[in-house]
């Protein structure tokens, strides 16, 4: 050997037993440490002390007592928890065949079939009886649209695993199914506020109320009137495209959409986009009307005042405030708040 080379050779070693054996040591003992403790969670019957918790989280306070919310509803335990069972399903699953994943790639558990380790959200969506629900519903879509003949890599499973599991989990301790006049009502918390929304998704602009609600709270814009420029702008149809190029349910142009950093392409981005549009215009112009002209117009239209001699725009600025009356009395029905 060359001598030259015996010093690089010792300061490897060196390197590997000072720094990189003892890591890979550390590593390998947690591994089996979780393995021991994945053997011995399995072989115990967690099924009485999960019912009691998911029972305890069912009974809580009603989130329809605060005064945030303008109804006092009267949660339906039963619904409540299966919904809650359902969600922690999921969760459980996941995390489990997330586990199990990760182990057989290091050699700890035989290998499965990596599509037998897949998420089950849509799976347990399907058959829930919950199905119509406006959260379901869209993963429910988002699943046909995906394209199933892609493979998934084992680390693609292992993001969506946890993905889905802790959104069923944040689903499980913040979600109740409420009655208001004997109507089913989802009342869910997001940024520690409640917000409604009713169990019918027939509606083509009202099944984007969690997203609607969401960019409402973010901008300060009352939902009614999004709803209704959904409403005037795509009819709900979130695959809506313009001859101009205007995208999604509020017809975002591609530059527009890039400037306001989302995807047009993404339902609840494109909504959160469209609002924040807005909302720059209510702030620019100082009205709602001269919002809503620059909205379809542009900006430079109202500058000028030459969206006055539009015959659209015209007619979209008395629409759209007509639409939000109707929105408003929608919401107000559903216990939704508005501004």
């Amino acid at each position: 050997m060359n001598k030259s080379l015996v010093p690089i050779q010792k300061n490897i070693m060196l390197v590997m037993k000072g720094w990189i054996w003892p890591f890979f040591r550390k590593v390998l003992i947690l591994l089996g440490i979780l393995a021991v403790l994945i053997y011995v969670a399995g072989k115990v019957n967690w099924a009485p002390m999960e019912n009691w918790a998911i029972d305890k989280l069912a009974h809580q306070e009603p989130i329809g007592k605060q005064i945030t919310l303008p109804f006092q509803g009267k949660v339906d335990i039963t619904d409540t928890r299966a919904y809650k069972k359902e969600k922690y399903l999921i969760f459980k699953t996941n995390i489990k065949n997330t586990v199990q994943l990760l182990a057989s790639k290091v050699g700890f558990l035989s290998s499965a079939p990596n599509h037998r380790l897949t998420s089950i959200s849509k799976e347990i969506s399907k058959e829930s009886k919950f199905k119509d629900l406006l959260v379901n519903e869209i993963e429910l879509e988002d699943d046909q649209a995906a394209d199933t003949n892609v493979p998934l890599s084992d680390w693609d499973i292992i993001k969506n695993n946890l993905n889905d599991g802790f959104n069923a989990l944040k689903d499980m301790l913040t979600v109740r199914i409420m009655t208001e006049d004997g109507k089913p009502i989802i009342v869910k918390v997001v940024e520690n506020k409640p917000v409604v929304v009713e169990y019918d998704s027939s509606d083509k602009v009202l099944r984007w109320g969690k997203e609607i609600q969401a960019a409402s709270t973010k901008y300060g814009i009352d939902p009614a009137v999004i709803a209704a420029v959904i409403e005037q702008e795509s009819g709900g149809n979130p695959d809506a495209q313009s001859p101009a190029g205007a995208i999604g349910l509020m017809q975002l142009m591609p530059r527009t959409a890039q400037g306001l950093g989302v995807n047009p392409y993404d339902p609840a981005q494109n909504i959160e986009g469209g609002t924040k549009y807005l909302a720059i215009q209510l702030n620019r112009f100082g009205s709602l009307e001269l919002a809503l002209a620059a909205y379809n117009a542009g900006p430079g239209r109202v500058l000028n005042s030459r969206y006055l001699y539009i015959s659209e725009t015209q007619n979209y600025i008395r629409n759209v405030p007509a639409l939000a009356s109707k929105y408003q009395r929608q919401f107000t029905a559903a216990g939704m708040p508005t501004n």
